[in-house]
């Protein structure tokens, strides 16, 4: 190790590389120094004791950064540490590097890794679907640091999605960029404005697709012919209980009570657990299924059991020429004709396992046509035979 005070940018240039690195000081006093490779690299350093601990930071390749500049960011790392020191070392370390401004995808990671790991009833599926979002519609904003994201983007990524995708899916897109907004300023106490917050949503109009009279009996003689015999009674369950896709294949053998005709569904999605009774069909298809594993559908993947017959339905379903049908929809097949057979719509929601009368107002219709038909024969009862 040499010393030379004050070298020039004709001392720097004339160093030739060793057979081994080297360093050499401008001045002691200042910290600034500059390291050699066997390579001919060279960058400046500073390097001091801090709080009694030795502290090396690098300014740069020189010549990229001339002396003057590696001098004056020497000066600045000594100004900084003498004022700390002067405050008795109370506070950051000033030559601690802040922490980098998070990603999108840094968020996005996170907030699978750390959220829906341990709160969602599908934690794979559920990160899975989000990953899947994110790269669908907004890839190109993944590498984006918080900060740079405007709520003028969000907006004209919100109409625009409205416009190639539909109305529901970019208001989907927007939550979950608030999302992932609000988890950052949860998880890393980040400061930033959630340029996703305020946004106002399209108008949505829910769907009030069932399988009709007609097409149950198609359905029904199709289901008879099925090989795939877990998604012919997967089908019949979903159907005759009402229950959603992912309660009916995580349904547990523990969670049923064959002899009494009940399932429970300890983990639906309104959070609320409820009782399903079940219809004399249901029972023998369960009945039918009896086995050792701890569930209905089991499967090798990861949860154990299946999580989607998407497919297979949708093959179905061109099979036999029905058109516009989802696997939600059996659901609100359920839901629909209890509705046309009069039922209220609190017992509706009660078989649904919905949390609010808002989620059944859907049937309201319905059900007010089966009053109108109900209130027409009787009062052609009372009037038979008779004339106003």
């Amino acid at each position: 190790m040499s010393v030379k005070r004050n070298f020039t940018k004709k001392d720097l240039d004339a160093l030739a590389p060793a057979a081994k690195r080297y360093t050499v000081y401008d001045d002691r006093v200042s910290g600034l120094g500059l390291l050699v490779q066997p390579t001919g690299h060279k960058a400046f350093f500073w390097f001091r004791k801090v709080h009694g601990q030795p502290t090396w930071r690098t300014i740069g390749d020189f010549p990229d950064i001339s002396i003057e500049q590696a001098r004056s960011r020497a000066s600045e790392m000594n100004t900084s540490t003498a004022d700390w020191k002067a405050r008795r070392y109370d506070g950051p370390n000033p030559l601690t590097q802040p922490a980098q401004e998070p990603t999108v995808n840094d968020m996005l990671e996170d907030y699978c890794n750390r959220r829906l790991a341990t709160h969602a009833k599908n934690p794979t599926a559920a990160a899975k679907r989000v990953r899947w979002s994110i790269g669908m519609y907004f890839s190109h904003w993944k590498s984006r640091r918080l900060s740079s994201i405007t709520r003028k983007q969000v907006i004209d990524l919100h109409q625009s999605l409205g416009e190639k995708h539909g109305h529901v899916t970019a208001n989907r897109i927007v939550t979950l960029l608030r999302t992932i907004f609000n988890w950052a300023a949860k998880s890393c106490e980040w400061k930033g404005e959630n340029p996703a917050s305020r946004i106002e949503p399209f108008a949505e109009r829910s769907r009030e697709r069932f399988l009709l009279p007609e097409e149950l009996p198609v359905l029904f003689d199709a289901l008879r012919l099925e090989a795939n015999r877990d998604l012919r009674d997967f089908i019949v369950i979903a159907l005759f209980t009402g229950a959603r896709m992912s309660d009916v294949l995580g349904m547990r053998w523990a969670d049923l009570n064959l002899d009494k005709a009940t399932w429970r569904i300890h983990e639906p999605k309104a959070k609320r657990p409820y009782t399903s009774e079940l219809v004399p069909e249901v029972v023998d298809i369960l009945k039918e299924r009896k086995q050792t594993k701890p569930w209905v559908f089991p499967s090798f993947g990861e949860s154990g059991h299946l999580v989607s017959l998407k497919r297979g339905w949708k093959q179905l379903l061109t099979r036999i020429g029905i058109k516009n049908v989802r696997i939600h929809d059996l659901r609100r097949t359920f839901g629909s004709y209890q509705a046309m057979e009069g039922v209220s719509l609190h017992i509706i929601g009660g078989t649904l396992g919905h949390s609010s009368t808002a989620s059944t107002e859907i049937y309201a219709r319905l059900q007010g046509e089966t009053k109108r038909a109900a209130a027409v024969k009787a009062t052609q009862k009372m009037l038979a035979g008779k004339t106003i």
